[in-house]
């Protein structure tokens, strides 16, 4: 039995007044007692086994027989729990003593297989602890919870142990010795409220029955509530219509936590929108029953406007004063909780900062359209701004501000209120000493005043790698940060990279959206233990750190450098230097003393002091990039490259004032692995380096992966030091040649001052003294295996080069001038794509764009394209160099899309093309003599200047090209062409093909493709026109608000304006339901895509509690996809359904959709939000036509997904009538296992036994998922294993049944069970035998390899060839 170490002083108290209650009630046989409600959870496990949960059991009546029973008096309850919660009665259930402990004598074992105390935590907490289970909240009455749990959680209990606390339930433990000590430690309310007998048996638990009896009658939990007074101030406008139930809801609840009373909490509500309603000062209703009384009438407020600035303003003039009953003047903390959930229609700058000045604690539920930039002005900081994801929802934040209400204190700027973060050495060298470690950061913790508003804490582990344990958001209360403390294991690695880890606080930790306040001025504490030498440089780091605003403490331990810890300290003084861990214990109150002193007073005082270091030799100062291809050719070599690299490193001086590194991979596209300030020490580079893994891809592009490292790389923000002249190396590792122009990139980089050193495999010396800074550092391999005879070649240059020398042969250097053709040109496509050109207007103009580019000959030397699109700000869609072929080009204008906004700034748009479309690092060619055509589409007047722009971008000698509709203001036009000629208009963008001809005309001789003489002009051909019927349905009901359903329509419109193109011949119906479908309009009733369009942004939402899909899907099959509503289904024209549902159907809609499949029509699915992938899977025809989002913002990011499924199911021949033909879908599963030669796998592996029914079970309920038809699949099991004297078979192949798992378990006594090559060609000559029709599978778990690995890869290879046979090793 645990002793009570520390049992907080309102325990002991109570445990003194409860001896005296006992004694006299062991004399007068009447136990005094006060009102609580108790639960007691009770481990019902099968693991637990029967004589113990008797014993538990029995004890639970004991207690409760020693507790006054009644409805004024102590309620209990009683659950049990396993992998699910079973309560047996609730906290009003039995009004008696004797029918309690009747119900817990009755009770039997849950024998669940699996303990997930965790889960059983959080169910008892909103199940069980809640006014309709009989919990006297009203009242006030304790809550308190006794757990008795035999063994390890198999699932989290931090996160549910921490709501148990900010929701004032008071945990005891009881564990078994099989518990972990410190999970029982963490649920319970104290340390102190933890026990652990010798065993489960009468006699054990009965001696510390007394124990837990005195705080389970005794123990509060909390003092009493100090005094404040706190307005609810709630967004009543229409943003909240149809949902304000679940906010006055929630208001309830909150209040329900509160100590409302007079001299205590006293609350105000009030609400808002276009002005205030006040419902209640904080002196018109004082207790807490008359003011849960009042919000249970609440009616919302209502109105259109949401004047917040007004509110916070009232509040000050009218609420917080003391004529409504504010206690302000009595310096009683004010606090206001504001719920907004839609941006104010006026300013909140200036109230908000009254509000501030009054010394008002905000804190602020942030909810749907609620501006959080706007939010952020109100409050401190944002971790005083509570994002509800949805208001149904919002219930979720209750417990989290009530417990921010119960601890909070000023808000205003006082002495307490920094950022403190612990930096500790996690290598090998601290294993011994760690807990330790850990204490004393628990002990400093301790003695601080942790608070979202005062102290908060981070934490972060370090050797050769960096891990962040918690942030300075991540736990606003000092429970929190203890408990995450406690949990700590230490991080392991080799040595610690002390310069890499104060490099890692500054950027990850010292920010705001981990919490930090550095930028408010709120001071940023580090304190920084560790117990070795730094493996890297600390000066560089550490200057920047408190240049940055830091303020570092060092503590050496041990082999420690004390010069380190003084350099990284802010001040020398600050350090610290002690032998052993032991010691401390003796620095930690100092520690603390020096964390409370630095306050913003103090450190304005002290200024940081920067230590030098030996002096690093200029030449040394070198920034080496390695750009290595990573692609399917260079992957069976990639560890020669990597093996390179390493060696490379380990001759150069790495540090943060000497050589530098980084790593970019390519192939399809770049990736930085990691930048120039990522590492700076050569174990930290060649651990890095050590990790690299080939990415993939199957093209190789020099070309871009140049560019890439110029811009992503060779930069200041990013560790370069090019602009203090330090050299610039990059060396250039690559498989082959390169599959797009590298010339243009290679001389951009080269000019920007880097020396490319090219290293290259299969490939000719031209391109690679392209890249290079000359050809003497051009080098071919025939293979990588060669490559570490380049070592000395490469480390000569990277050596030796200095900055000058690089210039010198950079100037020397005369590039090739580029190769240009005749037809060449460079057009970019400028595209008003405004409210006024709405979406069917950008759907023309992109269609006619592809159409004059398939005119066009594409490439790299020839015609050159770019997009962008404007409306009140600019949307560039691609580049002059960002595609090469005409393909290329074609898909990415398929993918343009409306963006909308207004007003139209031409002027801007026109700016933008000339600085950043018509220049050489756009892959414009101006400079070569390239013809250079802007062509300008417009829907309407510009709101901005457009004669200004439109003269430098003649004066540049781009060709100007107008195309406008008619309420385009030509006038803009000629300005902008300054040529009546080249100024085209039509009445409609659709019209647009009307003009084509004289469009291609004005590009001149440059433009199209020269046509051969006697030769006519034949377009490329072009894709072949489409056919298909396709009718959505759409879940109407309240699966998807009003709100969402619209952006649902949004993706059904852009589906069809994507796939529909000129000259196809695609019909569109759409049903809506909820429970049951109404037809929008059939495949019959549009004809063109702008009908159906306008059809589908015509259609109304719904509504409705239930969504029946089953039967949108039945009324599709029955009155859509029929000759009589359009149908072309006898024309074999594809058929397609789409069903996009946010929600379960009501009833099962598998057999309707393989019935409508049946009939010769594809189901797409999507599901959104509330429904799973397997529901998805069910209602669509196949996998690849099944598709799950989170949510409907989601729905765009599948468009590319669904529009090239789509595309394939459209190319699709049908045959209608004719179903799939049946074939067997049968499968023969063999299951076998090995285990170590000198043990009993069953013993061994008790998981193998404890789960092999249900793995069998599963397998052999295997749902259709390839199976043609409506057939399910046919599986037949066997288990067999392999013995050095011969096969053991538990049953040969039959369809599973529970019974046949004793036959597996009789193979317990027959062992050890080996792998070898004898054992696959068991499995072989098994399947042999059986049915050649069915699919072969082997699972096979294994702890190794007995036999010879050869062998075992051939036998491996023959069961492959042997049929349709999948294996898998476990």
């Amino acid at each position: 039995m645990r002793k009570h170490r520390h049992l907080p002083l309102v325990a002991i108290i109570s445990l003194l007044l409860s001896c005296l209650a006992m004694t006299h009630a062991q004399q007068q046989s009447v136990v005094e007692v006060n009102k609580r409600d108790i639960v007691f959870l009770v481990d019902g496990s099968s693991s637990l086994g029967q004589p113990n949960f008797n014993a538990i059991r029995d004890f639970v009546a004991r207690v409760i027989q020693r507790l006054e029973i009644g409805k004024d008096l102590v309620q209990v309850s009683v659950a049990q729990y396993a992998d699910t919660v079973k309560p047996e009665f609730y906290l009003n259930t039995h009004a008696n003593k004797k029918d309690a402990i009747t119900a817990v004598r009755r009770m039997r074992a849950l024998e669940g297989s699996a303990l997930y105390t965790g889960s059983a935590l959080d169910f008892v907490r909103n199940n069980l602890f809640t006014s309709a289970a009989g919990h006297r909240a009203a009242e006030g009455v304790p809550k308190l919870l006794v757990l008795i749990t035999g063994g390890k959680s198999l699932d989290e209990v931090s996160q549910p142990a921490q709501e148990l606390k900010r929701g004032s339930i008071m945990a005891f433990a009881i564990g078994s010795r099989a518990s972990d000590e410190d999970e029982l430690k963490e649920i319970a309310f104290d340390s102190s409220l933890v026990f652990i007998p010798a065993e489960f048996r009468p006699a054990p638990l009965q001696s510390m029955l007394l124990s837990l009896l005195a705080p389970l009658r005794t123990l509060t939990g909390t003092t009493e509530e100090s005094k404040r007074d706190i307005l609810f101030l709630f967004d009543g406008s229409a943003n909240v219509m149809g949902q304000f139930p679940a906010v006055r809801d929630f208001l309830y609840k909150i209040v329900e936590e509160l100590d409302v009373k007079p001299d205590g909490t006293r609350v105000a509500i009030a609400q808002f929108s276009d002005d205030v309603r006040l419902e209640s000062r904080f002196n018109e209703h004082q207790n807490k029953a008359e003011i849960l009384n009042l919000v249970k009438r609440m009616k919302i407020k209502t109105g259109k406007a949401l004047n917040l600035g007004y509110a916070l303003d009232y509040a000050l003039r009218n609420i917080f004063v003391r004529s409504a009953g504010s206690r302000i003047e009595d310096n009683v903390q004010q606090f206001l909780v504001l719920l907004v959930a839609g941006r104010s229609t006026d300013a909140v700058a200036g109230p908000a900062s009254s509000l501030k000045q009054r010394g008002v604690i905000p804190f602020i539920f942030q909810a749907k359209n609620a501006d959080p930039d706007e939010l952020e002005q109100i409050v401190p900081a944002p971790a005083f701004i509570l994002a509800a994801e949805s208001l149904p929802k919002i219930g979720d934040l209750q417990a989290q501000i009530v417990s921010l209400l119960k601890a909070a204190q000023s808000a205003g700027p006082v002495s307490g209120e920094k950022d403190v973060v612990f930096l500790i050495d996690g290598s090998e060298g601290v294993r011994s000493g760690f807990p330790l470690l850990k204490e004393f950061v628990q002990r400093v913790v301790e003695n601080l005043d942790v608070g979202p508003d005062r102290v908060r804490v981070a934490l972060v582990q370090y050797s050769d790698r960096t891990r962040p344990e918690f942030y300075l958001n991540s736990h606003m209360d000092q429970q929190g940060v203890i408990s995450a403390i406690r949990k700590l294991t230490l991080l392991g690695g080799p040595i610690p990279n002390t310069g890499a880890a104060l490099d890692f606080v500054l950027r990850n930790i010292l920010t705001r959206s981990t919490g930090s306040r550095i930028a408010d001025g709120v001071p940023q504490l580090l304190i920084v233990l560790t117990a070795e030498r730094s493996g890297d440089d600390v000066r560089g780091p550490s200057v920047v750190l408190k240049q940055g605003g830091a303020v570092p403490i060092g503590i050496g331990i041990g082999n420690a450098d004390i010069s380190e810890m003084q350099t990284i300290s802010f001040i020398p003084d600050f350090a610290l230097a002690i032998p052993t861990f032991r010691e401390l214990g003796t620095v930690q109150q100092l520690i603390s003393e020096r964390v409370i002193q630095l306050n913003r007073e103090e450190l304005s005082t002290l200024k940081p002091v920067f230590l030098p270091s030996p002096s690093a030799g200029v030449g040394s100062k070198k920034d080496v990039v390695f750009l290595i291809d990573g692609s399917q050719n260079a992957g069976p070599e990639f560890q020669h490259i990597r093996t390179l690299i390493e060696r490379l490193v380990e001759y150069l001086d790495i540090g943060f004032d000497t050589t530098r590194v980084a790593v970019i991979q390519f192939s399809d596209d770049s990736k930085v692995e990691f930048p120039l300030n990522a590492h700076f020490s050569k174990d930290e580079v060649q651990n890095a380096v050590r990790r690299l893994r080939p990415k993939g891809g199957r093209q190789v592009y020099i070309g871009n992966a140049l560019q890439y490292a110029l811009k992503n790389v060779f930069q200041r923000p990013l560790g370069s030091r090019i602009e203090e002249g330090v050299p610039q190396f990059l060396v250039l590792i690559s498989s082959g040649r390169s599959d797009d122009e590298v010339g243009e990139s290679a001389v951009e980089l080269k000019q920007f001052g880097v020396a490319p050193l090219a290293i290259a495999r299969h490939t000719d010396q031209e391109e690679l003294v392209k890249i290079s800074l000359s050809p003497e550092y051009v080098f071919s391999v025939s293979t990588f295996r060669e490559l570490p005879r380049l070592e000395q070649k490469l480390l000569s240059p990277i050596t030796t080069l200095t900055s000058q020398q690089i210039q010198q042969i950079l100037a020397s250097t005369r590039y090739p001038p580029s190769v240009i053709e005749s037809d060449a040109a460079d057009i970019v496509f400028l595209i008003d794509s405004s409210d006024a050109v709405r979406p069917d207007g950008i759907a023309h103009i992109r269609d006619f764009i592809s159409r004059i580019v398939r005119r066009l000959n594409i490439g790299p030397s020839k015609v050159r394209i770019g997009v962008v699109q404007f409306s009140n700000d600019v949307f560039p869609e691609f580049y002059l160099k960002t595609h090469k072929t005409q393909n290329l080009v074609l898909e990415a204008i398929r993918r343009l899309r409306f963006k909308g906004g207004s007003p139209l700034n031409t002027g801007k748009a026109l700016e933008f093309v000339a600085r950043n479309l018509f220049v050489k690092s756009a892959g414009s060619r101006i400079e070569d003599g390239v013809p250079q055509h802007l062509v300008l589409f417009l829907g309407g007047k510009s709101q901005d200047d457009v004669t200004r722009h439109a003269q430098v971008i003649s004066s540049s000698g781009i060709m100007r090209l107008g195309i406008g509709d008619r309420n385009v203001d030509r006038t803009d036009l000629q300005a902008i062409t300054n040529d009546p000629r080249l100024v085209f208009t039509v009445r409609e963008f659709r019209e647009l093909p009307n003009i084509e001809e004289r469009v291609m005309l004005s590009f001149g001789p440059s433009g199209a493709t020269p046509q051969p003489p006697g030769v006519d002009f034949t377009s490329p051909p072009r894709p072949e026109k489409k056919k298909a019927d396709i009718v959505f349905l759409l879940d109407g009901s309240i699966n998807f608000r009003r709100d969402s359903f619209q952006e649902v329509l949004r993706f059904v419109a852009e589906i069809v304006d994507t796939v529909y193109e000129d000259g196809d011949s695609i019909r569109v119906g759409l049903v809506q339901y909820n429970s049951d479908p109404t037809d929008e309009f059939f495949l019959k009733d549009y004809s063109t895509k702008r009908q159906i369009i306008d059809a589908i942004n015509k259609v109304v939402y719904k509504g409705g509690r239930h969504a029946n899909t089953k039967v949108g899907i039945e009324h599709l099959r029955l009155n859509h996809f029929v000759p009589s509503a359009g149908s072309r289904l006898d024309e074999r024209v594809p058929q397609i359904a789409f069903v996009i549902t946010g929600g379960k159907s009501v009833e099962d809609a598998q057999g309707v959709s393989l019935a409508l499949t049946q009939k010769g029509v594809k189901v797409f699915a999507v599901g959104v939000r509330n429904i799973d992938s397997e529901e998805v899977g069910k209602i669509a025809s196949n996998s690849a036509t099944a598709f799950r989002v989170g949510s409907v913002q989601e729905l765009s990011e599948l468009s590319e997904t669904v529009l090239e499924t789509l595309h394939d199911a459209m190319h699709e021949t049908l045959c209608p009538g004719v179903t799939d033909v049946s074939k067997a879908c049968n499968l023969e599963v063999i299951l076998g296992f090995d285990g170590s030669r000198d043990q009993n796998v069953f013993v061994s592996q008790k998981g193998l036994e404890s789960k092999m029914d249900d793995i069998l079970t599963r397998i052999s309920q295997m749902q259709r998922i390839s199976c043609s038809g409506s057939q399910l699949p046919t599986v037949r099991v066997s288990v067999v294993a392999n013995t050095p004297s011969g096969p053991v078979e538990a049953f040969d192949f039959a369809e599973y049944q529970p019974e046949l798992f004793e036959k597996f378990r009789n193979m317990r006594s027959q062992h050890p069970y080996i792998l070898t090559a004898d054992t696959l060609r068991l499995y072989q000559n098994k399947f042999k035998q059986s049915s050649p029709d069915s699919v072969k599978v082997v699972i096979h778990f294994t702890d190794g390899v007995d036999g010879d690995l050869d062998d075992l890869h051939r036998a491996s290879e023959e069961l492959r060839q042997e049929g349709r046979c999948q294996a898998s090793l476990v």
